[in-house]
């Protein structure tokens, strides 16, 4: 077997930027190639199919372009969710991407399909899982609230992912705001 001649994640940004501006129904296998500058051979070797390579990109936009920092901060917990609901609707300095998530987006688009719906069901318990951590972190809730919160949390963010079709930037920080002081303000009863 030959070595890779190629970077991995290179290859997975400019897929992940293609899918998400085109629609992954809407990429054919050889703009990926055009884009990459990797052949099909050497593309299916590595990622086996085409629905492999967006597998491979969503986990890599999971680890690499969602800024889980922010629900670390020392700032309040309703500042740190609003921070992390906006980091979506502010356009990264770092890459071209457009605003939303790129998730989200691939959600919409293939929610029909098993695999795709397995890995968004991953990942939604996943985030879950992230707030229900900052919840326990800071406050003392019972043991249902604890459960159903992160899930709304986890509703909001999906409902909020498809603010930035709809609303402006500012009503959507509006929306944002006044969501979450209802969120945080049912823990504090």
């Amino acid at each position: 077997m030959r070595p890779k001649e190629f970077n991995r994640n290179n290859v997975l940004e400019k897929c992940l930027t293609l899918f998400w501006k085109e629609g992954y129904n809407g990429t054919g296998i050889q703009e990926i190639v055009d884009r990459t500058n990797v052949n099909r051979y050497s593309l299916y070797e590595e990622f086996g199919n085409k629905e492999g390579i967006l597998l491979a990109s969503l986990e890599l936009y999971k680890k690499r372009h969602i800024d889980w920092k922010l629900l670390s901060q020392p700032i309040s917990i309703e500042q740190r969710l609003f921070q992390f609901y906006m980091s979506f609707f502010n356009p990264s300095k770092n890459n071209n991407h457009p605003i939303g998530c790129y998730i989200s987006s691939m959600a919409m688009e293939l929610r029909e399909t098993h695999e795709m719906q397995a890995f968004f069901n991953t990942y939604l318990d996943f985030l879950k899982d992230r707030f229900e951590q900052l919840l326990k972190e800071k406050l003392t809730l019972s043991i249902d609230t604890l459960k159903i919160t992160p899930q709304q949390l986890t509703t909001f963010y999906c409902t909020s992912m498809g603010m930035y079709v709809i609303f402006s930037h500012k009503e959507a920080e509006k929306y944002i705001k006044n969501n979450l002081k209802l969120i945080t303000k049912c823990l504090n009863k």
